[in-house]
């Protein structure tokens, strides 16, 4: 099951791990951006306006708080009194186990048809 944009926590919404440096935030911000903004192929009819303007503004909160040390600390203590923290997975992966590869069949040319269409025994 997904979670909803509102439950995702600034690490996840970023896409970055607890561990991140300043830098990292600041590039995961920066394609968080490119992502969501108006406009962008890869939200090509999958959120409304109203679901893309409130995730860009979680983006910017989650910026704003990750990238001042006192906040982030902060933030960090919350979460953990919240519960464990699991590294950020993305959204649209889901594990389907064991993936079996079925062999193709083979492809009839078109010499092979023709042969068959005039064939005498069909």
């Amino acid at each position: 099951m997904l979670k909803k944009i509102e439950d995702w926590n600034y690490y996840e919404l970023l896409s970055v791990e607890r561990t991140a440096s300043q830098d990292e935030i600041w590039e995961a911000y920066q394609a968080a951006l490119a992502t969501y903004r108006d406009g962008s192929p890869a939200l090509y009819g999958l959120v409304s306006e109203a679901e893309r303007e409130l995730i860009l503004g979680r983006i910017q909160e989650a910026f704003q708080t990750l990238r001042d040390p006192r906040k982030r600390q902060e933030y960090d203590l919350a979460l953990l009194r919240h519960g464990p923290y699991f590294p950020p997975k993305a959204a649209f992966r889901k594990s389907v186990g064991k993936l079996e590869i079925e062999e193709a069949p083979p492809r009839v040319t078109l010499w092979a048809r023709i042969k068959r269409l005039f064939a005498k025994n069909p």
